[in-house]
């Protein structure tokens, strides 16, 4: 199964207008008696839902799997760049808990600027991070440097009111 990796620029007075959505997604989700057609039907907003609606996607494309993301987030995190740790901790919680993974940034991570640098990492290092998470390719390094290019870019671009939104799924 294939994963897509999705960025968006979100006012933070929505996010709780998202953690609604991923609320709404999990109580659909455990009743047995509704089907992935009612909830089409339904009318209901669900995260990406929210996210279309109040949310504005990040410019440019991240072209490749969201698997590459999520390994470039552990790569990130073993060099002690904690893009997860937020102020949102407890929202991210509840969206993660229907709606695969999502991380939210704000403009505190701004400090991790110069490490989200593309140019500061060795493709060597980046492809045998890719390897060791049983995912080497041979554009492994290409993909990490995109990756951290639209992090670096979104992260630089946030405003004080608003959260960068990586979505996984």
């Amino acid at each position: 199964m294939s994963a897509t990796a999705g960025f968006h620029f979100l006012d933070r007075a929505y996010l709780p207008r998202l953690v609604a959505a991923a609320e709404l997604a999990a109580e659909l989700d455990a009743r047995s008696d509704v089907t992935y057609q009612d909830v089409i039907d339904g009318g209901h907003e669900l995260p990406g839902d929210t996210l279309r609606a109040v949310g504005r996607e990040v410019a440019g494309d991240y072209g490749w799997s969201g698997y590459c993301m999520v390994h470039l987030l552990t790569y990130l995190d073993d060099q002690g760049v904690d893009l997860f740790a937020s102020e949102y901790g407890a929202e991210c919680d509840v969206i993660n808990a229907s709606y695969s993974l999502t991380v939210l940034m704000t403009p505190a991570h701004k400090v991790f600027l110069p490490q989200l640098d593309p140019a500061a990492r060795g493709d060597r290092e980046l492809h045998r991070h890719f390897e060791t998470m049983a995912y080497g390719f041979a554009e492994a390094a290409t993909a990490a440097r995109d990756g951290l290019e639209i992090l670096r870019d979104g992260i630089a671009a946030l405003e004080e009111h608003e959260i960068l939104v990586l979505h996984v799924g």
